[in-house]
């Protein structure tokens, strides 16, 4: 259980800073694009879509480093009216509702990945890219990763769920 634990987060931790990349990525090409527009009169049909499927990949994927660092917007004022014990057991039951409502997210997410998947989609713009097929799919990617990662903090001790962990990536 503790290597499942492990395992899931280092994942989490690793893919989470590798986002930052895509975060950069968008911000160079957001820079070229408007060099490009405005400096040599030549703007480009590619940029801004891929831009968007860098910001999102990187939005999706955060997910598990985010929820593995416990990083994600809470309302800790309970933790003080209620005192720790009653916080640790409310915060076991909250990850069990969310494997709850991730496990539907993927159940509802996909039928649509199928579905592209046998019939690819793309944006129909000049640069014509398949990015709602790789968004649909990236979609189902990101909440098994999510719903992993709830689970491996379902699973850590309660009296680990008060502090967030930092799990090293070397």
């Amino acid at each position: 259980m503790q290597v499942f634990v492990t395992t899931i987060g280092r994942v989490s931790v690793f893919l989470g800073k590798v986002c930052g990349m895509f975060y950069l990525a968008a911000i160079g090409l957001s820079v070229y694009e408007v060099v490009m527009r405005y400096a040599f009169g030549a703007p480009t049909s590619w940029t801004s879509e891929t831009i968007m499927a860098l910001v999102a990949t990187a939005w999706l994927f955060c997910v598990g480093a985010v929820t593995q660092q416990r990083r994600h917007i809470t309302v800790t004022t309970m933790e003080l009216v209620v005192g720790p014990v009653i916080w640790r057991r409310m915060k076991k039951f909250a990850i069990a509702l969310s494997l709850l409502g991730v496990a539907g997210l993927v159940i509802m997410l996909w039928g649509p990945m199928m579905k592209v998947m046998a019939a690819p989609q793309s944006t129909g713009s000049a640069f014509d890219p398949y990015i709602p097929t790789y968004i649909k799919t990236a979609f189902v990617a990101a909440a098994i990763l999510y719903f992993l990662q709830l689970l491996a903090n379902f699973l850590t001790p309660s009296e680990e769920l008060s502090e967030p962990t930092e799990l090293g990536v070397e």
